[in-house]
């Protein structure tokens, strides 16, 4: 008989001695040495749109990598989240692209920049904009107010003024929302508002200036939105509440109405919207009930009266016209179609047989 062999033997035993990763949610390693990356990736561009919904980066990349081409093409990859890298061979072909900005895809923004050795969430995040200074009398253009502004709104670059236009070039964060106006205040106390037009802008939110959404999809006018409707709803029920209030006081005041108690034995009359009696807020209710009676009476009186008149009226107008029919001349004689009856007794006078 063949020997039967045991579990540590055949190896089916649990395992006891896995590895297990440790799964710590920071980890420390060591810089490294990066002269080489940075000199690899000096001719990188580092880019991001700012409506990842409409702006697929699969289809971008070959859009840019056609439109930017020059002698080269340069080389895109999709970074994740929205983010993506082109590769240049040449110097010249990366300045000359990033001096074109801005740029758009899908009638949104995009964000290039030159890649920095930077772990910033936001970078890139800065769009140079030629942006129109309006609003501003002509006699108040000066470089100092201009660089002012642009510096308020961005990073300065540099500015165009001419006799009939004033125009400066600032990175702006396209992250945040877009400054569409600025309050000048001077010296004498004199206050003027700029506004800004950036060009070659594309969709924005006209509610909150930011390049990411529409307004329909704004969160802040959508609460905006609530905020007036509940308002409305509010305003609309205290309305109703008001009418439906005079509306009662309307009906209390058109009624007499009185309170009987042991404390009020002759009862009160409250009259709301109207002229009190000056000498005091008590009735007498008995002499105001026996008045009442009165009336009615005299009106019952006078409406039997006036039936019994119209009775009587109605009585003699149906003799008078019993008579006129009555009568046995021609022209008021009645003409009837039906034969005439017979009355065995003679009681009516037979105006159809010859005379």
């Amino acid at each position: 008989m063949a020997r039967r062999f045991s579990k540590e033997d055949k190896g089916k035993d649990l395992a006891t001695d896995y590895h297990q990763a440790p799964r710590k949610p920071t980890i420390k390693a060591q810089a490294p040495d990066n002269s080489a990356l940075l000199q690899k990736y000096s001719l990188t561009l580092i880019g991001r749109v700012t409506n990842q919904t409409t702006q697929k980066v699969w289809s971008l990349i070959p859009f840019f990598t056609e439109y930017w081409k020059s002698d080269t093409r340069p080389v895109g990859a999709d970074l994740g989240n929205g983010m993506f890298q082109f590769q240049f061979e040449k110097e010249e072909d990366l300045l000359a692209v990033l001096e074109k900005r801005p740029y758009h895809y899908s009638r949104w923004m995009v964000i290039v920049q030159r890649w920095e050795p930077t772990v910033s969430k936001d970078f890139p995040s800065l769009i140079p904009f030629w942006i129109k200074v309006q609003g501003i009398p002509i006699h108040l253009w000066s470089e100092e107010t201009v660089t002012d502004l642009g510096e308020n709104i961005g990073l300065f670059d540099k500015m165009e003024i001419t006799q009939t236009s004033v125009r400066m070039r600032v990175h702006v964060n396209g992250l945040l929302p877009l400054i569409k106006s600025s309050v000048i205040e001077y010296s004498n106390g004199d206050e003027v508002t700029a506004t800004f037009v950036y060009e070659k802008l594309e969709r924005y939110c006209s509610k909150c200036f930011r390049l990411d959404h529409e307004v329909r999809d704004c969160l802040v006018a959508k609460h905006q939105d609530r905020e007036a409707k509940a308002l409305d709803l509010k305003t609309r029920a205290l309305t109703e509440e008001r009418d439906s209030q005079d509306q009662l006081e309307k009906r209390r005041s058109n009624s007499d109405v009185y309170h009987f108690s042991a404390t009020n034995p002759n009862g009160e009359e409250f009259r709301r919207g109207r002229s009190y009696d000056p000498r005091g807020l008590r009735y007498d209710a008995r002499r105001t009930l026996e008045e009442r009676r009165r009336y009615r009476s005299s009106y019952e009186t006078s409406s039997r009266g006036y039936t019994r008149e119209v009775s009587k009226e109605r009585q003699r107008s149906y003799d008078s016209r019993a008579t006129h029919m009555r009568e046995p001349s021609h022209q008021n004689r009645e003409v009837s179609s039906r034969p005439p009856r017979n009355d065995p007794d003679n009681r009516v006078e037979n105006y159809y047989s010859p005379s």
